[in-house]
């Protein structure tokens, strides 16, 4: 499979996933009104920390389809080892759905504050949203499957049809029945279902009924590793997300339905930014993993890190630079809201610059996966989650999220900083310096200038939202456009001519 075709796909589904989220935002607020748009809100967070209860098996069922596609002999326990993982998803499930039912009162009447929506609406649909959250959470090893076998282009076009089921389709849902917030979890419960049944479907025809029916006597033996590789990345995973939605949980206790809805605007922006930078990602990974099971050679792989950490901060720094210096104009033409405006725009810029940085970062991590090796991330973002946790509480309790803003940019530095030095002292020696400066600073540097520049330009703003967007669009565009001559690869096919004029 061609890491292109891979990442242009990843790219198109990913980018059709953000865009139509963003669009969808000001008809959700529309037709549910904000406190309704705040239980959409708190939905996101829920899918987001049932995360944690996977284990890890996700990421690793990527890693070992990975492994056996590059290698099916050395490998050949995968199919029995994905069949008893099978059986353990259908039975988590099930328990997640009857814990999540069981606490579903408690979270509808003590943890949100809807001071309009009727009681009885707030209940059912909490209930709802457990269930639709499982079945997308159970989905996840199941496309990690895929992924691993690098068929990410189906997966991409399924990617498709559920967002604009799932987006679209639900602001078409909402306008034919009189109760459009339940009918708008209820959607989504019918279109989780349906996803599942795809991905499930798919995952299973890559690893034959005939292999998963296999019995194997070294399986226990297999279990044992996987296990202790998805612990590591279980405790990775759930350490991050306490780090970086914990501010996004406090606030829905703290604010009141409607104000959160608000700031859901926020997060959405700030998450569509950090979802811009998985495709590549999704694509690079499972390269990366097959180089280093079959033995290439740390120097290609490390070449290959090095160009993904370029590309990423080409499509990162224009995309989060330009919303920072333009966050009113486009707050203004996304919702037309001037309390959302008012607000929110200068906590947009920091989240924005706070999701454009940990976007790079992520790829520290990624360098560590790869390498099988999951110790270093363990250790030091434990002692991150000691500090970040109880300061995050802390500003958003005390400081709202203007604090949490100011405290994500600040820790996304570090990570970029101090953290990426660690770890490329263990698993890239040698490179940090020209990493930091050749492959993200000086890409940030050139957007943030020419970000400035355009700030020069006289332009009538809020007049129009098409114009606000056409303007941001053609800056971001132009952006977008010079930064791209600087990826080393892009360099050395314009210095080809060049050189072989010379030699001419």
């Amino acid at each position: 499979m061609s890491i292109k075709r891979n990442a242009i796909a990843n790219y198109v589904g990913q980018i059709y996933l953000t865009l139509s989220g963003i669009l969808v935002v000001p008809l959700y607020i529309q037709h549910l009104g904000m406190e309704a748009y705040g239980l959409v809100g708190f939905f996101s967070i829920l899918l987001t920390w049932l995360q944690l209860l996977d284990a890890g098996v996700s990421t690793t069922l990527m890693r070992e389809a990975a492994r056996y596609r590059a290698n099916q002999a050395e490998f050949v326990w995968f199919p029995a080892l994905f069949a008893t993982l099978t059986k353990f998803f259908l039975f988590s499930t099930l328990v997640l759905v009857v814990l999540g039912w069981l606490a579903t009162p408690w979270i509808a009447t003590h943890w949100l504050d809807a001071r309009h929506l009727p009681a009885e609406d707030v209940v059912i649909a909490v209930a709802i949203m457990v269930i639709t959250a499982a079945i997308r959470w159970r989905t996840s090893p199941y496309r990690s499957v895929i992924v691993g076998f690098e068929h990410q282009v189906w997966l991409n076009g399924v990617n498709l049809i559920i967002t604009t089921l799932r987006t679209f389709g639900a602001v078409l849902v909402i306008q034919l029945f009189p109760n459009p917030v339940l009918t708008f979890f209820v959607w989504q419960l019918l279109v989780s279902i349906a996803e599942a049944a795809c991905c499930i479907w798919k995952s299973c025809q890559l690893v034959p009924r005939a292999a998963r029916k296999e019995k194997r006597d070294d399986l226990k033996g297999v279990l044992k590793p996987f296990i202790r590789f998805a612990l590591s990345a279980a405790f990775s995973s759930a350490v991050w997300t306490f780090i970086s939605q914990i501010d996004r949980l406090v606030l829905s206790k703290t604010l009141p339905l409607s104000e959160y809805g608000s700031f859901t605007v926020v997060a959405t922006a700030a998450t569509g930014i950090l979802l811009l930078s998985s495709p590549i990602m999704q694509a690079i990974v499972p390269r990366m993993t097959g180089m280093k099971t079959r033995q290439e050679g740390d120097a290609e792989s490390l070449k290959l890190y090095r160009y993904t950490t370029q590309a990423v901060s080409i499509f990162m720094a224009p995309l989060s630079i330009t919303i920072a210096c333009y966050a009113g104009p486009l707050l203004w033409a996304w919702t037309q809201k001037s309390q959302i405006v008012d607000e929110m725009s200068f906590v947009l810029s920091l989240y924005a610059l706070g999701s454009g940085i940990q976007a790079i970062c992520g790829l520290l991590y990624h360098l560590q996966y790869v390498n099988g090796n999951l110790k270093l991330h363990m250790k030091g973002f434990t002692c991150f989650a000691v500090l970040l946790v109880p300061l995050n509480i802390w500003c958003a309790i005390h400081f709202g999220a203007l604090g949490t803003g100011w405290l994500w940019v600040g820790q996304n530095i570090f990570y970029l900083v101090g953290w990426a030095w660690l770890v490329h002292r263990r698993f890239a020696p040698g490179i940090h310096f020209t990493w930091l400066t050749r492959d993200v600073a000086l890409i940030w540097a050139v957007s943030g200038l020419i970000a400035g520049l355009s700030t020069l330009l006289p332009i009538d703003w809020n007049q129009n939202r098409w114009i606000n967007l056409l303007w941001l669009g053609l800056i971001g565009a132009v952006n977008l456009g010079v930064c791209c001559l600087l990826h080393s690869l892009v360099l050395k096919r314009l210095r080809a001519p060049l050189l072989k004029a010379e030699r001419g």
